[in-house]
């Protein structure tokens, strides 16, 4: 009884969706952006399910392919982000705020964000994602523990994305140098899961939430070019 009241009380504050008028507008800003200044391919939006509850996960090459779930899908999408972001130009850092994104401290428990992330999920929602953390370059790394956590708490539908730029996301260098837009590929991957732990009904242990991991990133990297794949080619 408790535990609802608990799971109830975290719907009341984050409720789903949340910002849609805020988002909207960055959606529209971000839409823009890609069509002026990318040549931006998208492939397998027919593997997009129309409704939740659905956690999407991506890889995190560049601190801009964030914005692929958003240019790539219509949906009001919650994110949890790196509160450091630490490979982001200090002058573009308040962009999650003002997306009102769910933020967590690398190395702590974070209790308040996966609660929130739990809440939204709850409500059918659809949360986003990069299991790495914060930002890597090619080859992809393990996946730190939340986006497997979540998934084998909560077992919901997992959604793979993958994206990545020929050339390396320099788009205004590219412009300047090669007189053509930087190509950007994103791939969307069919839903699989729910993830579950190996004994059912059970707490998801260490070694699952390796496994569930593992098989996120896995997942992933097949939507990538081989180069970029590393331990999960």
């Amino acid at each position: 009884m408790r535990r609802s009241k608990f799971r109830e009380e975290h719907q009341l504050k984050y409720p789903y969706p949340r910002y849609q008028f805020r988002r909207s507008l960055l959606r529209g800003g971000i839409n823009f952006l890609a069509w002026l200044l990318l040549n931006y391919e998208v492939e397998g939006k027919e593997n997009l399910p129309k409704e939740g509850p659905l956690l999407v996960v991506c890889n995190h090459f560049h601190f801009l392919d964030t914005v692929a779930a958003i240019h790539v899908s219509k949906y009001p999408l919650e994110f949890i982000n790196d509160a450091g972001m630490p490979m982001a130009p200090g002058k573009l850092r308040f962009i999650p705020g003002l997306w009102k994104t769910l933020r967590i401290e690398q190395g702590t428990a974070n209790l308040e964000a996966i609660r929130a992330a739990e809440a939204i999920l709850a409500q059918d929602g659809i949360l986003a994602i990069m299991p790495e953390g914060h930002v890597s370059k090619p080859p992809l790394r393990e996946a730190l523990p939340g986006a497997a956590f979540l998934a084998l708490r909560l077992g919901v539908p997992i959604l793979p994305v993958g994206t990545f730029s020929k050339d390396d996301w320099d788009i205004f260098g590219t412009l300047r140098k090669k007189k053509r837009k930087a190509h950007v590929i994103t791939r969307i991957g069919k839903p699989f899961g729910p993830l579950k732990p190996e004994k059912e009904g059970a707490r998801p242990g260490r070694e699952d939430v390796q496994r569930a991991g593992h098989e996120i990133m896995r997942q992933i990297a097949a939507l990538l070019p081989p180069e970029t794949r590393g331990a999960f080619g």
